[in-house]
């Protein structure tokens, strides 16, 4: 496997010419995913301004870019299974999507010379390369290298038999095998339980027999349109799971959240992986304080001071402690 410094390198001597030499005035962003590439452009304090539209990016618990640029919501919005036609009444100099929407709008984008930059963001290794991506196209790469630089490194050891789901609608889901959450279980020193059971490219629904049958150490329940420890707690109390490990000694638990969770190819993978790998193995971090390390990386990220992390984001964690 690659190491973290080898592809911060190699990403560092690549040529990137999507935006060419000149640092774009008018991006936009849209598309399904938008949150988490909006994330990841809005921790590089060159592109704020440059921004012009945005296709939508409330998950359902809030717009956090707002708290990082007050007047952010005031942007031009469009729908995120918006055509090329809307993308150009913007009159972009570059739009930038993830990589999934290549397919589909790439070509358009093209055919009216307008410049596009793709990003799949789908796993550590691909976020430390593209943040250098994006320091390329705004001119600060030294900006790319320190944020690439911080993030959190995975756990070696004894493995906790782990099932994180999605809560969807009456039901719940797994991701496919090679999606972020099954990396984070695995580099948090866990067995991720459904490996292997969805070869789909999206969830994939399961029911409580089967829930039951993989009897989890460790239950972690995802929710991006409510809080997850009220789901979880739900979870908890539901009697056809009264029987699971992870019930009996409880340790099931909601993902850490703010306004996205904390499980998602978005910029807080790391917070994530830190706070997953205290809940697999409490205690094995001396000194691990969830808090801490969000105050850490909402400085380093978005330039929150103590004070403005506890106005706007401190009452909004979830999950933490």
């Amino acid at each position: 496997m690659k190491t973290r410094t080898s592809i911060l390198v190699a990403a560092l001597l690549a040529v990137v010419s999507v935006a060419g030499a000149q640092v774009p005035a008018r991006v936009v962003m849209g598309g399904r995913a938008v949150t988490l590439v909006a994330d990841a452009v809005y921790a590089f304090p060159a592109a704020r301004s440059r921004i012009v539209a945005v296709g939508g990016t409330d998950q359902g618990i809030g717009v956090f870019l707002e708290t990082v640029t007050p007047g952010f919501s005031a942007l031009p919005s469009f729908d995120r299974q918006a055509g090329v036609e809307t993308y150009a009444s913007h009159r972009p100099d570059l739009v930038i999507l993830k990589s999934s929407l290549k397919k589909t709008l790439g070509a358009g984008l093209e055919t009216l010379g307008i410049k596009t930059a793709y990003l799949s963001l789908e796993s550590p290794e691909e976020y430390y390369a593209e943040l250098v991506t994006i320091g390329q196209i705004f001119n600060d790469v030294p900006r790319a290298t320190v944020l690439a630089s911080s993030a959190a490194a995975g756990r070696a050891g004894a493995k906790a038999r782990v099932l994180l789901v999605q809560s969807a609608g009456e039901g719940f889901e797994v991701p496919p095998d090679t999606w972020i959450q099954t990396r984070l279980v695995e580099m948090a020193g866990g067995v991720a339980v459904w490996k292997g059971s969805n070869p789909g490219s999206g969830w994939a629904t399961v029911g409580p027999e089967q829930i039951a049958a993989w009897n989890p150490d460790v239950l972690v329940v995802v929710s991006y349109k409510e809080r997850s420890d009220a789901v979880a707690a739900r979870m908890a109390s539901d009697p056809r799971f009264s029987g699971l490990k992870a019930v009996k000694s409880g340790r099931i638990v909601g993902f850490a959240q703010d306004f996205v969770s904390w499980d998602q190819p978005d910029t807080r993978w790391g917070l994530g992986l830190l706070w997953l790998t205290d809940v697999v193995y409490p205690g094995s971090m001396a000194g691990y304080s969830t808090v801490a390390e969000a105050r850490r990386f909402f400085s380093l990220f978005y330039g929150f001071s103590p004070a403005a992390f506890d106005a706007q984001i401190g009452n909004k964690l979830r999950g933490t402690k």
